[in-house]
């Protein structure tokens, strides 16, 4: 009763969004190991589970490969290329990048690249993004943190998955996904209207302290003019001098030019304000003045609101507008409880680009990284062929992929490719207990016989049926887990019913884990159902018909393939 409580109330959690998924599964794994239903010592023996130390090396090493440079030439190539010749070249590098780096690392490396496109709208590339990276990690076992889970929990139990288990029917999912994405994304994802909460309906407006004026020597607070209800303070200028973000406590001078940001259909707000002498016509906000940032799927932001994430003072910017999607927020911004994906655009200080907490939290949109220095030819050419010898190592498996991926994360730490300034900014917190908790989940599912139940009745129901009939099953279940919860938590959670169906069926027990392994990654429908999708759906101006018209064909072409592909080997 004890273990159907703790999973219900976790799928509770998680399906309510009232938490971050992070500190649901930490408050999870410590009630398991609090009512006894999981052992301390084996808590924490699973934390060093081989696939956490390989995701958690792989990301320092994407941390190190960001900063190569070119990126953005090597996958666009030349501009003036036809839409499907543009969107073969960029799918194609970011499969293969996908293959052997973390998908959210590939995703995030190449978000503002194709933000920026003059040629093409981020509308026809960025969804197309997502996709390819979930199929192309699908090519090897450590592609997405869900293969990495289902081969380092089924090597507990016994069953061993190659690089050649995940390479044959990878190949052709990635193949599937890449063509039904050229034939209908140009289709489907034509260009839309920007819409009205965009960047081209951000005005600032222009007010004056005069010589007379009530506000001269009073700060900002007293002023009241930082509770506004349509219009938000952004910079004061005086005479050359910009502050920006401005404190409650700045004390205002005869001269002063303030900068208010808001909705201009209040205009008669700031009119009311005696003191300030207002300009007759709100200008356009100058696009230079602002950077566009996409919260990451671990940023503090999520679930939070700029006013308790303190966002002033913590990066140093001003938020003037907030996007999410085509949805129109209501409220003042302090106010709005921010998620993944929202894109925000930030009037920041002159610090901005070089505080150690804005990458792991915020993906800009106008520069690459900002205040990364690209690596110098000579390093980035060692760091290439040190990533190739690693690649031969892995696909080789002349040692265990998680001791080769260590040793490279060290030697990138080592030389100095990566700063260790950069490994604590990067380094995967909330992603390393998502995993934990997952362990931990598949381990009380299977100590608590449901595992063994649900095989009894999927091979009742199969049981006088074709051996696919199952398989398809536990594909599809995966599926159904992954569209709710995360990836790894859905893998981890169907796959110890997959082997135990398997058991039952006398079935090879490498298609059952490997149809997890597929299932588990089959996210294309919802953009909740997946990091990569969340972030691309606000500067990609994406709807949920979006997701559901290219998404269920993608879908298809995927399932189809998987399936055939394992059948046709293991059944």
């Amino acid at each position: 009763m004890i273990d159907a409580a703790l999973v219900l109330i976790l799928g509770g959690v998680l399906l309510s969004g009232r938490l971050p998924t992070a500190r649901a599964f930490a408050l999870f794994a410590a009630a398991a190991i609090l009512t006894g239903r999981i052992g301390f010592d084996d808590a924490i023996d699973r934390l060093t589970t081989p696939a956490i130390l390989a995701v958690t090396s792989l990301v320092i090493i994407a941390s190190a490969l960001a900063k190569l440079p070119g990126l953005s030439r090597a996958v666009f190539g030349r501009p003036g290329r036809s839409p499907r010749v543009t969107l073969s070249r960029f799918l194609g590098s970011a499969a293969l990048a996908s293959a052997v780096t973390p998908n959210t690392a590939v995703v995030a490396a190449l978000l503002g690249p194709a933000a920026r496109r003059p040629d093409y709208s981020p509308h026809l590339l960025l969804l197309p993004l997502s996709y390819v990276a979930l199929a192309g990690g699908m090519l090897t076992p450590f592609g997405t943190s869900a293969s990495l889970m289902v081969t380092g929990e089924a090597a507990r139990m016994g069953i061993q998955l190659s690089i050649i288990d995940f390479a044959l029917p990878g190949m052709a999912v990635l193949s599937a996904v890449f063509i039904a994405l050229i034939l209908f994304a140009p289709i489907l994802l034509k260009d839309r209207e920007a819409p009205e909460a965009d960047t081209s309906g951000v005005f600032h407006i222009e007010a004056r302290i005069e010589d007379e004026s009530n506000l001269a020597g009073r700060s900002v607070a007293a002023g009241r003019l930082r509770k506004l209800h349509s219009f938000y303070l952004a910079e004061i200028n005086r005479g050359d001098r910009v502050i920006r973000p401005v404190h409650p406590a700045f004390v205002l001078h005869a001269g002063d030019r303030l900068i208010f940001v808001g909705d201009v259909s209040h205009f008669d707000e700031l009119h009311g304000i005696s003191g300030l002498t207002i300009d007759a016509v709100p200008k356009q906000q100058a696009s230079d003045e602002f950077f566009h940032a996409v919260i990451s799927g671990q940023s503090l932001l999520d679930g939070r609101t700029l006013r308790e994430a303190d966002f002033r003072a913590r990066f140093n910017a001003s938020v003037m507008a907030v996007r999410r999607g085509d949805e129109r927020l209501s409220g003042k911004l302090g106010d709005i409880r921010l998620r993944t994906g929202d894109v925000l655009i930030l009037s920041a200080g002159p610090d901005f680009g070089s505080r150690d907490n804005v990458r792991p939290n915020l993906h800009i949109l106008d520069v690459d990284s900002p205040g990364q220095t690209p690596m110098a030819p000579r390093t980035a050419w060692a760091l290439g062929i040190g990533f190739s010898i690693f690649l031969g190592i892995a696909l080789t498996q002349l040692i265990p992929f998680h001791q080769a991926a260590l040793g490279l994360a060290a030697l990138v730490i080592g030389l100095n490719w990566t700063t260790a300034r950069e490994v604590r900014r990067n380094f995967p917190f909330d992603l390393v207990i998502i995993l934990w908790g997952a362990v931990l989940l598949s381990l009380l599912i299977t100590q608590s016989g449901a595992a063994d139940s649900a095989a009894l009745v999927i091979a009742g129901m199969t049981r006088d049926l074709p051996p696919y009939a199952a398989l398809a099953i536990i594909f599809f279940f995966a599926w159904a887990m992954t569209e709710l919860f995360s990836n790894a938590s859905a893998a981890l959670t169907a796959l110890p019913v997959a082997l135990a169906t398997a058991v039952q069926l006398e079935l090879p027990p490498e298609a059952f884990a490997l149809a997890t392994a597929f299932g588990a990654s089959a996210s294309f429908l919802m953009p909740f159902g997946y990091q990569t999708h969340l972030m691309v759906i606000t500067p990609g101006r994406y709807r949920l018909s979006d997701f559901f018209q290219l998404g269920g064909i993608v879908f298809v072409a995927y399932s189809c393939a998987a399936l055939s592909t394992l059948i046709y080997f293991y059944l």
